[in-house]
């Protein structure tokens, strides 16, 4: 997955949909189990192998439902700090859920890129 944005800027946030693994029944469960999570959000740069971002905090958000009857599902986000983007290049970002149960790391099925330019 492939994210962009400007050097120097806080927007738009990077934000990844939050997908239901299949160890929970519902998402109402799911999301008792988010809400006692604690959220981190890394960014190493792929050249050098050096953290850019290391375990900062990210939060979570449900997406509007245009439906009630739908099930809820949940966006994890990290808002970029003042220095977060003062360098250009392409680095690899890395969403962490700490559970009581584990560790679970966000994107499971491809790397993240998020290029500076």
């Amino acid at each position: 997955m492939e994210f962009y944005i400007k050097q120097n800027t806080n927007l738009p946030i990077i934000k990844m949909d939050v997908v239901m693994d299949g160890r929970t029944d519902a998402y109402e469960e799911m999301n008792s189990i988010l809400d006692n999570a604690t959220l981190r959000f890394s960014m190493v740069n792929e050249d050098t192998g050096l953290y850019k971002i290391f375990m900062k905090e990210a939060y979570l958000t449900t997406k509007d439902k245009r439906n009630p009857d739908s099930p809820w599902e949940f966006y994890i986000y990290y808002k970029w700090g003042s220095r977060d983007t003062n360098t250009k290049g392409r680095f690899i970002g890395e969403f962490l859920v700490v559970l009581e149960s584990g560790e679970l790391v966000s994107p499971i099925r491809e790397e993240l890129y998020i290029n500076i330019i």
